[in-house]
């Protein structure tokens, strides 16, 4: 069952989903939103405004979800077991499942929360937060990223400004352009932090156990603070690629 309501004047969508597959679409040149996977039983399939957000609450059933929406929509959505996957550029988007993995190609900020599914973000223009419990967490570019894992690894690539990273027993991989300050901390997972060829941060570090290898010049154009256990931490360059 698919139907379609104009957005108005909401802010954003909110979307809560028990089980199956959330897929959103942001599609250039939309001004309404289309629900596709609703049950026929309308009582059970409900569209409504409150709070200046649009809500989208589907039957009790485990079947998937699409939703088209304008570019730039902000969203926030939940699911109990099913996996969430954001395609095109959206703006503000919140995103809690349970036992998904949660994907998104661009958008404007994410939160991201999932107890057992991985994490992966394209693009974020803004600010990430991601934290999962037993998965990978993968971020290809960011303004600033906060990310955290406990048997998973981090891997968070093109970061324009801060990061905090934390894992228990995943490996952490930072590269960064070196306009912010970087934390990691683990317990016995491995630390490797690239800033770029002309960027010379202060490195700090505390360990119980583990090889250190600083292979940069030091100085003062940023800190970064690496707190492990039993981990090997790995602090050098990259060569940084401006994009056209």
């Amino acid at each position: 069952m698919s139907r379609t309501v104009e957005l108005r004047d909401a802010q954003g969508l909110e979307v809560t989903t028990r089980s199956g597959q959330l897929l959103v679409i942001a599609e250039p040149g939309r001004i309404n939103v289309e629900v596709e996977g609703l049950l026929d039983q309308s009582r059970r399939s409900q569209i409504w405004r409150e709070g200046g957000r649009l809500h989208i609450r589907p039957g009790r059933g485990s079947s998937s979800l699409t939703i088209r929406c304008p570019v730039g929509a902000d969203l926030s959505a939940a699911s109990r077991s099913g996996h969430v996957k954001l395609r095109g550029d959206l703006g503000d988007v919140r995103l809690h499942t349970h036992s998904g993995l949660i994907e998104v190609e661009r958008a404007r900020s994410v939160e991201a929360r999932t107890t057992n599914g991985r994490i992966s973000i394209v693009v974020a223009h803004g600010k990430v937060s991601a934290a999962t419990t037993s998965g990978k967490v993968d971020i290809q570019q960011a303004h600033s990223a906060r990310a955290a894992s406990v048997s998973g690894s981090i891997d968070l690539q093109d970061v324009r400004s801060k990061v905090d990273a934390m894992s228990v027993s995943g490996a952490v991989r930072v590269k960064t352009h070196g306009a912010g300050d970087i934390r990691v901390g683990t317990v016995s997972g491995a630390v490797d932090i690239r800033v770029p060829e002309d960027r010379r941060p202060r490195v700090r570090t505390r360990q119980k156990s583990g090889s250190q290898t600083v292979n940069c010049e030091e100085g003062d154009d940023l800190t970064i603070t690496v707190a492990t256990v039993s981990g090997a931490v790995h602090v050098g360059n990259h060569r940084l690629r401006v994009k056209t």
